[in-house]
């Protein structure tokens, strides 16, 4: 085991220089790239809807809320693939509101850190602000929010690809 991870991995090799080229390509045309994260999540929530309805409803007892949210996915996850203007809406607002909320409970959750470790709480306390201030600024610009998904995007295949080098050399 120890001698095949000592010696050059080439299918390793390749899959990091591709991850890096995509986290460029990513980079240069994030419209494109925003637009295959819709097309992707539109298709995962019609998958989620079919599994919800095929593989879990007909073991569980109560159905009817279920098969509503079964339903509502698969409806979602239509409207996300045939209206990408809905769908760019809708994970727009869903990032911010995810910043939003996130950032919310850490501010929260800082009076507990407060009583554990003190140090921390004024650290705490500036981060969530200033998440809940770009969660605010991604609400008012869903182009913000458009952009920074494809570099959230960009950067993991980045990270993805120079982790995948490391391990083939």
């Amino acid at each position: 085991m120890k001698e095949k991870l000592a010696n050059f991995d080439p299918f390793t090799f390749i899959i990091g220089i591709l991850s890096i080229i995509t986290a460029i390509l990513c980079l240069r045309n994030p419209l494109p790239t925003f637009r295959a994260v819709i097309i992707i999540t539109g298709v995962l929530a019609i998958l989620r809807g079919a599994l919800k309805l095929f593989s879990y409803r007909p073991v569980l007892e109560r159905t009817g809320w279920f098969t509503f949210t079964a339903g509502l996915d698969i409806f979602i996850g239509l409207l996300m693939l045939f209206n990408l203007q809905f769908g760019m809406l809708l994970i727009t607002f869903s990032f911010a509101l995810m910043f939003l909320f996130d950032s919310l409970t850490n501010l929260w959750l800082a009076n507990v850190i407060r009583q554990v470790e003190p140090r921390y709480f004024i650290v705490d306390v500036l981060i969530a602000i200033l998440g809940i201030v770009i969660g605010i600024l991604l609400f008012l610009s869903p182009a913000l929010s458009i952009f920074s998904i494809s570099f959230l995007i960009a950067m993991f295949f980045m990270l993805y690809g120079i982790e995948m080098l490391i391990h083939a050399i």
